[in-house]
């Protein structure tokens, strides 16, 4: 829901001609898929008020205050609360605080923790019935939204050095675009529950973005008896595509051989 939110103010600024060089319409939709469900208007309207943003400097015929209720009003007649992001399952305090205290804040420290999490509380949101190994409808929209989730929800939402949004690139879009440090890191987010995939859509995106290194995350939604292995790392003519492997379909301990 987060990347439609996001879509819709792009659009809405660029029909009326808006200028948005630092990502205003990005930083509003984080804020408004994750506190609107359970937020009354004046929280998150402050919230909204309280991002730094050059937009209004661009746009100065604008009065800030009844811009934003402005844009408060749309998103409410377009979006319905109860499709928003709400909390990622069982909430994140544990993962918030082991990330705050390192040092360097890495991507793969991010991504890590976010498989740590999917595999720890999250497994259920992909299946409609694991024993008949029955997934969702549109599983990797759901990894999508996950993630979208964890990353609001262990850092702030106008957290220096990270945001994050769906990135246009050439004629397609890479899931994820996540910036630390005014680096970009692009990833790829696919569901495999047969052949390995996502390789060639990633390295196009590399080479369109000029990156030399990527991240697919795959979900692993195989029966433990039926799994080729998966490379953490693979090596192309664009730079080197870095694995993280989720499993979303482990073996139940009351199942596994004593």
């Amino acid at each position: 829901m987060i990347f439609s939110v996001q879509r819709y103010l792009e659009d809405y600024f660029e029909r009326r001609s808006l200028r948005d060089v630092d990502q205003y319409a990005v930083k509003v939709a984080n804020i408004y898929s994750s506190r609107r469900p359970a937020s009354p208007d004046a929280d998150v309207l402050a919230s909204i008020h309280r991002i730094r943003t050059v937009f209004f400097r661009n746009n100065d015929t604008l009065d800030r205050s009844e811009f934003e209720n402005k844009l408060l009003s749309l998103l409410d007649s377009k979006f319905k609360k109860k499709d928003l992001l709400l909390e990622f399952p069982g909430g994140l305090a544990n993962e918030k605080r082991s990330l705050s205290r390192g040092h360097r804040r890495t991507i793969k420290k991010i991504l890590e923790s976010f498989r740590c999490a999917i595999e720890s509380r999250a497994i259920d949101n992909f299946w409609q019935s694991r024993k008949n190994n029955q997934l969702k409808m549109k599983p990797e929209k759901i990894g999508q939204g996950l993630l979208a989730m964890f990353l609001q929800g262990v850092f702030s939402t106008d957290s220096r050095g990270l945001s994050l949004r769906e990135v246009s690139s050439g004629i397609g879009f890479v899931d994820f675009g996540v910036i630390i440090s005014s680096k970009l890191h692009l990833i790829e987010m696919k569901i495999q529950s047969s052949s390995f995939e996502g390789l060639g859509q990633l390295q196009t995106y590399m080479k369109t973005e000029g990156r030399k290194e990527g991240w697919l995350v795959v979900f692993d939604a195989r029966p433990s008896s039926r799994r080729d292995p998966i490379p953490k790392s693979v090596r192309t003519k664009v730079g080197i595509v870095k694995v993280l492997i989720v499993d979303i379909n482990p073996t139940a301990p009351s199942a596994a051989k004593k």
